[in-house]
């Protein structure tokens, strides 16, 4: 996943085509960039595979990954969410998912007895941050974990602040991962990314 197949380039080339030739009408490996790109295939593939997940998805943004997350959830759906959250991620399910009609509800996730009085029949997922941004506040993933699947919720974790070197929410008993990768998995202050890997 990090060679190019055509060159034998160590590292995968940053394709910056935003059109790609056709064989014949039809007859294409990539079309658009919006649709498919090389690069962000191996960007995809590499999130997957260190998140020991199924697949990867490459976004423009942290933001933009979560968003497209909570999109899995319609109109009435409620939402647990970790009460110490990224300001970015607060804003999205206060005012955006709010104009849906998604309820959110945000709960001390390191107290199971206080997720587990939140849960109500609309409940859909747990949303946690782990630790999270900015107050470093740390949940126990695997016991959320289970305390999910007995009320067959779907698990989200932001794993943006530890990276999948130092956990990985999926081999925990997670559903999702997201990552803002312009943090920690970028390092150097010049992307600006996001990132999400599912169990299946």
């Amino acid at each position: 996943i990090t060679t190019d197949a055509q060159t034998g380039a160590v590292s995968l080339p940053i394709f910056q085509a935003s059109t790609f030739k056709q064989k014949s009408v039809g007859d294409f490996t990539y079309e658009y960039g919006r649709t498919g790109n090389p690069t962000r295939e191996g960007v995809e593939s590499f999130i997957a595979a260190i998140e020991q997940g199924s697949n990867g998805f490459a976004f423009a943004s942290g933001m933009a990954a979560i968003h497209a997350v909570m999109q899995l959830f319609e109109a009435g759906d409620h939402l647990l969410i970790t009460d110490d959250v990224y300001g970015g991620t607060y804003r999205l399910m206060t005012k955006i998912l709010a104009k849906n009609n998604i309820i959110v509800s945000f709960v001390d996730t390191a107290d199971h007895a206080a997720i587990e009085a939140a849960i109500t029949p609309a409940t859909k997922a747990i949303f946690i941050e782990t630790p999270t941004n900015p107050l470093l506040k740390v949940t126990d993933i695997r016991a959320v974990a289970k305390l999910a699947q007995q009320h067959n919720l779907t698990l989200i974790v932001d794993n943006t602040f530890s990276t999948p070197y130092w956990q990985n929410p999926l081999v925990l008993g997670a559903d999702i991962v997201v990552h803002s990768a312009t943090k920690y998995l970028g390092g150097h202050s010049d992307v600006v990314a996001g990132l999400v890997a599912v169990k299946d």
